[in-house]
């Protein structure tokens, strides 16, 4: 007797059938949802910009005639945008540079900073911050150490960011969204022209986001909102490459008009841990302003796309823009906390706040207050949403775990919070109220789609009436049963009403033990029961239940692929015992001898 048989179709096509019949796409477990980052619909990717850099020791530069001896002027042999020094030993006690434009001019001085940041408890490479200078081909550098020029020392990285075929597009968008159940409009890595090959660490993930933190990317202010493309694609390379970090830093950065652009890879929607805030990078969402606030005031444009941005992010996130938090240092780095040490601060921070740095500048610094009350205003009541309710009831942190995919609008009207790393999910829709998925139930719910296929729990999680099973029912004729021999297995459509109509889990076919699956022509679909039973569907048949002695000799014959094909009738008694018809006969079970005999019509 075979009580289970083989899939003999490939994944992708069993997918692709699910979706068709109402559980889609398979996910990953853990799962997660799949990110809705917000993007500008008419924008498509751009082509890939691998930026082209260059590396010049300053030891082998020219000193200008009568320029002083801690100078040195260096001329890469292409144009540049983007700047940095790099050098080993102890950090000058002051850097500054001035480069020469494509048209000739000398920019003012400025000074440099050493790079702040990055990742907890990883060593980086000495740099200072990036500098972005608009196209230009020679650059200026001064340094002193303890009164002894150290210019020799350093080695300028000079960054040309390349043009990708959306970088006047972008320029033109509006990126604030109106409500935060919502992201705000988002430039994607894919919009923006990264080059995904840089990308060398892969994505790493806290249990959740308590904070946001806010930054300046502390370079020039000069640069127009068409070139912000190529400064993001500059800085992603400084970060990836010349310091070492594998990804840009922050999670996200906002240009002076407004446009916010996607930062370090991992989903905006997910706790990913970036490499912004030395120390306290894990469980912050870490945004910056691209541009130096110390001295001028950031554009109302740019504070308003960074207040959508943590309050869409926080919110939803069920964290309170104007509460506070305790986060424990990593230590390292720029940090001014040891590690272990607690340190209690603002939901909204400012870099500055855990680390030895000026950033976000004083007026950036000054803005936090305007942030804050912006995000909460757009927050509003978070706390009476039904999802956070429902959280609340079911025990919080301690039942479904903290939040780890953002509270996410998802088709069909509802919307759907991910809890517990991955493996806890709530999702209401107005109509059905708020439900909880969780364990295997869950992991199964998601790797066949979940609610970003409009699918959505119409029921928590029960027991069977034999008390053996568990089980969630959801919209679209769906259900997941669970048994601890069984595992979880969806059962749904035209099979699942079948089943049902036969008793359920009491009836003659039992348990699910497979989810739905396709049969090897394409023509029908199947799951397989615990009691030696099949439910069988076509377009043109209908869905029927097959078991015992009918279904094993089925089974002997080839199954559907047999001179009898599929069933057309669900078993039913006849004078010498039971009898089920398929498309090229039938078979007869007969009650007195226990044999069963196949007839062709």
């Amino acid at each position: 007797m075979t009580t289970n048989r083989r899939p003999r179709i490939a994944l992708f096509a069993i997918v692709l059938a699910l979706s068709v019949r109402g559980l889609p796409q398979a996910q990953a477990t853990p799962a997660v949802l799949a990110e809705k980052t917000v993007h500008p619909a008419a924008l498509p990717a751009a082509n890939p910009v691998t930026p082209r850099a260059e590396k010049v020791p300053l030891a082998d530069a020219e000193r200008p005639p009568g320029a002083p001896a801690d100078m040195r002027e260096a001329a890469p042999r292409r144009q540049f945008s983007l700047v940095g020094l790099t050098w080993q030993g102890a950090e000058p006690d002051s850097i500054e540079l001035r480069t020469r434009s494509v048209r000739g001019s000398w920019s003012s001085w400025q000074t440099l900073d050493q790079q702040d940041g990055g990742p907890d408890r990883r060593q980086s490479p000495k740099t200072t911050e990036p500098l972005w200078t608009g196209p230009a081909t020679r650059v200026q550098v001064r340094a002193v150490r303890a009164g002894r020029p150290a210019t020799d020392e350093l080695t300028l990285v000079a960054i040309d960011p390349g043009t990708s075929t959306n970088d006047t597009q972008i320029s033109q968008l509006s990126a604030a969204g109106s409500s935060v159940s919502t992201m705000p409009t988002v430039v994607t890595r894919a919009q923006w022209g990264a080059d995904e090959s840089l990308m060398t660490w892969a994505p790493e993930y806290a249990t959740t986001v308590k904070a946001a933190a806010l930054h300046h990317t502390a370079d020039s202010n000069d640069y127009t909102c068409d070139q912000s493309p190529a400064l993001v694609r500059g800085i992603y390379y400084y970060h990836s490459v010349t310091n070492g970090w594998g990804d840009i830093g922050y999670n996200a950065l906002v240009d002076k008009c407004g446009t916010i652009f996607e930062g370090r890879t991992g989903g905006l929607h997910l706790p990913a841990i970036g490499a912004h805030t030395g120390g306290f990078n894990r469980h912050v969402f870490g945004i910056s302003m691209i541009g130096d606030y110390d001295a001028v005031s950031p554009s109302t444009e740019m504070l308003e796309s960074v207040s959508q941005m943590i309050a869409w992010k926080i919110a939803n996130s069920y964290v309170d823009p104007l509460g506070s938090v305790t986060l424990v240092s990593a230590g390292g780095g720029t940090s001014k906390y040891a590690a272990g040490t607690p340190v209690t601060l603002p939901t909204i921070f400012a870099h500055r706040d855990v680390g030895r740095t000026s950033c976000p500048g004083n007026f950036g610094y000054n803005s936090l207050g305007s942030v804050r009350d912006r995000a909460a205003q757009l927050a509003g009541d978070w706390r009476s949403g039904p999802i956070h309710q429902k959280w609340q009831t079911v025990g919080g942190e301690n039942a479904a775990g903290p939040v780890y995919a953002v509270e996410t609008n998802w088709p069909e009207g509802g919307r759907a919070t991910v809890f517990g790393s991955g493996f806890s999910t709530i999702a209401w829709r107005s109509d059905l109220a708020a439900h909880w998925v969780k364990g295997d139930i869950h992991a199964t719910y998601h790797r066949l789609g979940g609610p970003t296929a409009g699918v959505y729990p119409t029921t928590d999680e029960l027991a069977t009436p034999d008390t053996i099973g568990r089980f969630n029912h959801f919209t679209h004729d769906a259900s997941i049963y669970w048994t601890p021999d069984t595992g979880a297995h969806a059962v749904h459509g035209a099979i699942r009403n079948a089943w049902a109509a036969s008793g359920w889990e009491t009836g003659p076919a039992g348990y699910p033990a497979t989810d739905e699956l396709g049969t090897p022509d394409g023509l029908g679909r199947y799951n397989h029961f615990t009691k030696n039973a099949s439910i069988y569907w076509t377009p043109t048949t209908g869905a029927h239940l097959v078991y015992g002695a009918i279904r094993e000799r089925w089974s002997a014959l080839g199954w559907e692929t047999s001179w009898l094909g599929y069933p057309t009738s669900n078993e039913y008694p006849v004078p010498a015992g039971r009898r089920i018809d398929f498309q090229g006969g039938y078979i007869e079970w007969n009650a007195t001898t226990g044999t069963t005999t196949a007839y062709r019509q």
